[in-house]
């Protein structure tokens, strides 16, 4: 068997500073891996999503991009708000049914103080190590050779687009010596479905993030919030909390402080 891995990345919550670990300077890389039996029937499936909201709205989106549907933007304003939550609890179902493997990796300053130097020699496939965004996909790369190299299995890394063009090839560098045949290279979202289940995912990881932070929030957020923790997405990288939906930043806070004291990282 084989795997394929597709990446998408996500930024900081912005507009909210008075947390002390989760800064709006985070970068953040999520990677899904899924077997390379059912990469065939996902993308027929999510082709077929497409094609049942042309039929029963009469608008055609090219793809699902979620900050666009959380936010009703093109396409997807011409759409109800209750349409496009209900397009979220679709999503959710379909990860909460499948709990596909999910590999997270966020940097910020303190990842840099973390490695002490090292970061420099993460100098990969054009990759820049003082980057903060180039340095979690450098780090979460390296998470996925890791997991992964003892398996002896065929690999294919999606990129989504935007540092270069789809087509392109990724990772010669980073998975150089891989066991068996392995197959990088950056694709478009639109034409490339598995690049749009990455966007869920890495969309409800920041969301819930950029939701933490806020001071007060709506029933739509506390919707939200639910929605993601009953998704119990499958992740190493997460580690679960259980807190009362009106949870303050310094309760979250407090958490992060005892979270890296256990684990003995920088402060």
């Amino acid at each position: 068997m084989s795997l394929h891995i597709s990446i998408d990345d996500t930024y900081g919550p912005q507009g909210h500073g008075r947390s002390r670990y989760v800064t709006g300077e985070r970068r953040t890389h999520v990677g899904v891996v899924f077997d390379d039996d059912k990469v065939d029937y996902i993308r027929e499936q999510i082709a077929g999503c497409l094609t049942f909201i042309l039929e029963n709205t009469g608008e055609k989106p090219e793809e699902f991009h979620f900050v666009d549907i959380y936010n009703r933007n093109g396409v997807w304003g011409r759409m109800s708000t209750d349409f496009n939550l209900r397009v979220f609890e679709f999503f959710a179902h379909i990860y909460e049914t499948h709990r596909w493997p999910v590999l997270i990796q966020t940097v910020d300053k303190r990842t840099f103080k973390d490695l002490k130097g090292l970061d420099r020699k993460l100098r990969f496939d054009g990759l820049n190590p003082s980057d903060p965004s180039d340095l979690a996909l450098s780090l979460l790369c390296l998470q996925i050779r890791i997991r992964f190299k003892s398996s002896n299995e065929p690999l294919t890394i999606l990129l989504d687009e935007g540092r270069k063009k789809a087509g392109q090839p990724f990772g010669d560098e980073l998975f150089r010596g891989w066991p068996a045949p392995f197959v990088g290279r950056f694709a478009s979202s639109k034409a490339e479905s598995l690049l749009q289940i990455a966007d869920f995912l890495a969309f409800c990881i920041n969301r819930s993030t950029h939701l933490a932070l806020k001071e007060k929030r709506t029933d739509l957020d506390k919707w939200f919030m639910a929605m993601v923790a009953g998704m119990r997405i499958n992740s190493n990288n997460i580690v679960p909390l259980v807190m009362n939906s009106d949870f303050t930043v310094e309760q979250f806070d407090e958490f992060h402080r005892l979270h890296r004291q256990f684990n003995r990282i920088s402060d």
